[in-house]
């Protein structure tokens, strides 16, 4: 399928912004944090991406991909950075809202 990758990456999107709103949890505590971390995240994506395509540690087949590449990543890499970035903000902050780790060992909060 010629949007494949596009379709799960928006999907997973979609699914984490829907438990990071259930759960109201707050990601970032200032504008700082936001802009550093994130920009951290393409730093290291890009860079990282861009040495391990030209070593052939992996390649993106054109089928399944829209076609656009900043370098040699497919602008649906540059997704993946944002949506698994997300994706493990929520989880960490949703597993801190849920879970007590206190001295009397784990526990489930209610919510």
């Amino acid at each position: 399928m010629e949007f494949e990758y596009l379709i799960i990456e928006i999907s997973l999107l979609l699914l984490f912004f829907l438990i990071h709103q259930y759960y109201k949890v707050r990601i970032f505590r200032t504008k700082k944090q936001f802009i550093i971390f994130w920009i951290l995240v393409f730093l290291f994506g890009v860079v990282w991406d861009q040495y391990a395509v030209s070593q052939g540690h992996w390649i993106y087949p054109r089928k399944g991909i829209i076609g656009i590449f900043i370098g040699k990543i497919p602008a649906e890499d540059i997704m993946f950075m944002i949506v698994s970035g997300y994706g493990m903000l929520v989880a960490y902050q949703v597993s801190n809202k849920m879970i007590d780790f206190g001295r009397d060992g784990l526990k489930i909060k209610k919510r």
